[in-house]
């Protein structure tokens, strides 16, 4: 990141790390973000070992990938970030750090995933091919990132990231075309695009923003009831525009 853009990350998610603590705490939320995770480490392939969580945040997402895959390394320029992660994984390799001056050696992993990471950076080509250089040849990069593709999606989440103090207005989120584009100019080669929640993202995935669900007796039964919506919706081509995330799949590009 540019060094401006960094430290305002840095401060951004300083104030956030007790909202991420709490968003995780809820059982409803909980499970919106087990079945957010679950999705995105059903495309690990098999054998796999070495796994890097790019701007790990917190940690919720990294003691899963621990559980999976023992020896995870989760990586985030946030130090209070890392620190909120001690409580979900004692002992965790954690490294504080850039995303875009990755401190790692060429193919040192077979799987990097980024869950709402790419658009905090401002050189969305150098973050990818950072991610593409630390993958093995057969590695693959397990990608969520906001998207854009439903124009009314685009104006609401432009007009939060300017107005909210809880974001940076200088993120963004990104079309199919568009992040397909960037991870090409990355060095990667996309093998799977999927879009990702629509009611259960909404309505429990973020309740430090929107928490009208915590006052709803079953919560936990409607958010898995909006999980199996979701899943529907996000199916079917026409319908998959209501998706408010899109998950990427990609592999480094062999050099021609």
């Amino acid at each position: 990141m540019s060094t401006s853009n960094a430290q305002a990350q840095i401060e951004l998610h300083r104030a956030l790390a007790p909202r991420y603590a709490y968003r995780y705490s809820l059982p409803f939320s909980r499970l919106f973000q087990q079945d957010w995770h679950a999705e995105m480490i059903s495309h690990v392939p098999e054998g796999a070992a070495r796994v890097l969580d790019l701007g790990c945040g917190t940690g919720f997402f990294l003691s899963e990938l621990e559980a999976r895959h023992p020896g995870a390394v989760g990586l985030d320029i946030s130090h209070d970030m890392l620190r909120v992660s001690e409580q979900y994984i004692p002992g965790a390799r954690l490294v504080t750090g850039d995303a875009e001056k990755l401190p790692f050696q060429s193919g040192a992993f077979d799987v990097v995933f980024c869950k709402g990471s790419l658009h905090h950076v401002r050189d969305h080509v150098r973050f990818l091919a950072n991610c593409r250089e630390v993958l093995r040849d057969q590695g693959v990069l397990i990608m969520s990132e906001p998207c854009n593709d439903n124009p009314l999606i685009r104006f609401a989440r432009a007009v939060l990231y300017r107005k909210s103090p809880h974001f940076d207005e200088g993120d963004e989120g990104f079309t199919r075309k568009g992040i397909v584009r960037l991870c090409e100019q990355g060095g990667l080669e996309v093998v799977k695009v999927r879009k990702y929640g629509v009611f259960a993202y909404v309505f429990a995935g973020f309740p430090d923003h929107i928490g009208i669900l915590k006052y709803i007796p079953g919560n936990v039964w409607i958010t898995r009831f909006f999980l199996g919506l979701d899943r529907l919706l996000c199916a079917i081509p026409g319908l998959s525009l209501l998706g408010f995330h899109i998950l990427i799949v990609a592999r480094p590009r062999a050099a021609s």
